[in-house]
């Protein structure tokens, strides 16, 4: 891979951090703000504990992809981004365009996730 081509993975990567940690400082908001301790029942109370539930699930899963970007950008300084973790070989350019944060081939993806 170029350095041009590392530069613009590292800029994009950056970038989606940038919005992420956005959307996560919002979603933290919510969690805070959201949560009551009211003593509320019924029907209230199950779409409030819903939407508690929706907005921990959304900002688990907003860290996770936090934590793959700066695993990324890692191996741009490292020098192993755009390399399959588990095999070495090069991952396609078009599979980092769409999803810049992937450390795994296709093929070794698929193999993954079949073990899960």
């Amino acid at each position: 891979m170029t350095a041009e081509q590392l530069a613009h993975f590292r800029t994009l990567l950056e970038a989606q951090l940038m919005q992420l940690e956005e959307s996560s400082n919002t979603h933290e908001g919510d969690l805070d703000e959201g949560h009551s301790s009211r003593d509320i029942a019924g029907a209230d109370r199950a779409a409030e504990l819903e939407s508690f539930e929706v907005d921990t699930s959304i900002a688990a899963s907003e860290h996770r992809l936090a934590m793959k970007i700066h695993h990324a950008i890692s191996r741009i300084d490292g020098g192993g981004y755009g390399f399959c973790a588990a095999c070495g070989d090069a991952i396609p350019v078009a599979r980092l365009v769409a999803k810049p944060s992937v450390s795994l081939c296709l093929d070794c993806q698929v193999a993954h996730e079949r073990a899960e």
